[in-house]
C-alpha cells in the first residue's frame, strides 16, 4: 500500500517537472506576443508635419555645411594676420680650399650669423582676403538653409507617395477580396447553369490584373518609405494617418513673385555674387607691393668686431598690365558669371512656380469634377444595380461590377488628392510657407 502511494507521488512529481518548462515556454511566448502587440499599438502615426521636422534633426548633410561655414570663419581670422617671421642661421664667407679651408679664424670676412626676417603684407590685402572667407561663410549658411528646405520638400513628397500607395494597397486588396467572393459564388452556380464557365474565366483574368496592381502599389509604398528612411531613419516604418493633412495655398501672383525673391536658393546665389565681388577687391589689392625686412647679427673671430646687417626688400610689379590687371579682369568676369547664374536661378524658380500652379489648378478642377459628377454618378449606378438585384431584374455579377467601378473611381480620387497635395507642397516650398521655415538643424 505504501509503495503504491509512493509510486503515485513520484509519477505526479515527474509529470509536474515535465510540464513546467512547457507552461513556462508558453507563458514566455504569450508575453512576447503581447509585448509586440503593445509596441505596435503604441506607435504613433507619422504625420506629414512630424516627418518634415524629423528630416532636419541631426542631419549630417546640414551639419557638414554648418562645419564648413565655421571653418571659413576660422580661416577669415587667419587671413587677416601677418605671415609668421623666419629665423635665419648661417655661416658666411667660410674658406673651402687651400690652407685656410674650413677654418673660421683665418679670413676677416668669415662669420656665423643669426637673424630674423619678416614679410609684411599690406593691411588692405589681408582685409580683402579675410572678407572673401567671411562672404563664403555667409554663402554656406544660406546653402544650409536652402538644403534644409529642399530636404523637407523631398520628405513631404516621399510621404505623399507612401500615403497614396498605402491607400491604393487597401483599395486594391478590397477589390481582390470582393472578386474572390464573387468567384466562389460563380463557381457554385455553374452546376445549376446560372453562371457560365466563361464568366469565371473573365473573373480570373480581372482578378489576376488586380493582384498585379496590388503588388505594384505595395512596391511603390516600399520605395517611398525607403526614400523617407534616407532622411528620417526608422521613423519611416511608422504607420501613416488615414486622412491627408490640410495644406492651404495662396496663389496670389504678385505676392508669389515677391515671396520668390526671398527664396533661400536665390539668397544663396546672391551671396555667390558677394563672394565674387570680394574676389575682385582682393585682386585689386595685388597692385600694392609686399615688402619685408631682415635683421642679422654676425659673429666674427675674437680680434675683430661683430657685425649687424639690416635689409629691406620691396616687390617691384613692373608688368602690371599682363599680371595684376589680368587677374583683376578675370575676377570681374567671374562677377558677371555669378550675376547671370543668379538670374538663371530666378528663372528656374519662376518656371517651377508656374508649373506647380498648373498642377494645383488641374488637381483642383479634377477634384471638383469627381465630387460634383463622377462620384455621385457611380454611387447612383451602384444603388440602382443593388435595387435591380433585390427585385430580381439584374444578376449578382452586375452588382459586383458596379461595386468595382466605384472602388476604381475611389482609387483615382485618392490619386487626385495626392497630386493636389504634392502641388501644395511645391507651392509652399517656393512661397516660403511657415511649414518650411525654422528648418535649421
Amino acid at each position: 500500500m505504501y509503495k503504491s502511494w509512493l509510486g503515485k507521488i513520484l509519477l505526479a512529481t515527474w509529470c509536474l517537472l515535465i510540464a513546467s518548462p512547457v507552461y513556462a515556454e508558453q507563458n514566455t511566448k504569450q508575453s512576447t506576443v503581447q509585448s509586440l502587440a503593445q509596441d505596435f499599438a503604441a506607435q504613433k502615426n507619422l504625420t506629414l508635419t512630424e516627418a518634415m521636422q524629423l528630416a532636419t534633426q541631426n542631419q549630417p548633410l546640414l551639419q557638414s555645411l554648418n562645419d564648413a561655414a565655421a571653418a571659413a570663419l576660422e580661416v577669415a581670422v587667419a587671413e587677416g594676420q601677418l605671415p609668421d617671421p623666419k629665423l635665419k642661421l648661417g655661416v658666411l664667407n667660410l674658406p673651402i680650399n687651400r690652407g685656410d679651408a674650413l677654418n673660421f679664424n683665418r679670413d676677416d670676412m668669415t662669420m656665423t650669423s643669426i637673424g630674423v626676417m619678416q614679410e609684411v603684407t599690406p593691411s588692405q590685402k589681408r582685409e580683402a582676403a579675410s572678407n572673401i572667407m567671411q562672404a563664403e561663410a555667409q554663402q554656406l549658411h544660406t546653402e544650409q538653409t536652402a538644403t534644409a528646405r529642399s530636404i523637407q520638400r523631398d520628405v513631404a513628397l516621399a510621404w505623399l507617395d507612401a500615403y497614396e500607395a498605402q491607400r491604393k494597397t487597401l483599395l486594391y486588396q478590397q477589390i481582390t477580396d470582393e472578386m474572390n467572393a464573387e468567384r466562389k459564388v460563380a463557381i457554385s452556380r455553374i452546376s445549376s447553369g446560372a453562371t457560365q464557365a466563361n464568366d469565371v474565366l473573365r473573373l480570373d483574368r480581372e482578378l489576376s490584373m488586380t493582384k498585379d496592381k496590388l503588388l505594384t502599389a505595395q512596391r511603390d509604398e516600399r520605395r517611398a518609405r525607403s526614400g523617407l528612411a534616407r532622411w528620417i531613419g526608422e521613423a519611416s516604418l511608422r504607420p501613416l494617418p488615414a486622412d491627408l493633412p490640410d495644406l492651404p495655398t495662396t496663389l496670389n501672383g504678385t505676392q508669389g513673385l515677391a515671396e520668390l525673391e526671398k527664396h533661400p536658393l536665390l539668397e544663396n546665389a546672391r551671396y555667390g555674387e558677394h563672394v565674387a565681388i570680394a574676389e575682385v577687391e582682393r585682386a585689386k589689392t595685388e597692385r600694392l607691393q609686399n615688402w619685408s625686412w631682415e635683421l642679422m647679427y654676425g659673429k666674427r673671430r675674437s680680434d675683430l668686431s661683430d657685425m649687424v646687417t639690416l635689409q629691406v626688400a620691396i616687390d617691384l610689379p613692373w608688368d602690371r598690365a599682363n599680371r595684376q590687371d589680368r587677374r583683376t579682369a578675370e575676377k570681374i568676369l567671374l562677377v558677371e558669371k555669378a550675376r547671370k547664374l543668379t538670374e538663371d536661378r530666378h528663372r528656374e524658380l519662376a518656371a517651377e512656380l508656374e508649373s506647380a500652379k498648373a498642377d494645383w489648378d488641374l488637381a483642383q478642377a479634377r477634384e471638383d469634377e469627381h465630387q460634383q459628377r463622377l462620384i455621385p454618378t457611380v454611387q447612383a449606378r451602384l444603388d440602382l444595380t443593388q435595387a435591380g438585384y433585390a427585385s430580381g431584374r439584374l444578376a449578382l455579377a452586375e452588382v459586383w461590377e458596379a461595386r468595382r467601378s466605384l472602388i476604381d473611381v475611389e482609387i483615382e480620387h485618392w490619386t487626385i488628392l495626392a497630386d493636389r497635395a504634392r502641388a501644395a507642397v511645391k507651392l509652399s516650398y517656393l512661397l516660403n510657407s511657415y511649414q518650411f521655415k525654422g528648418s535649421q538643424p
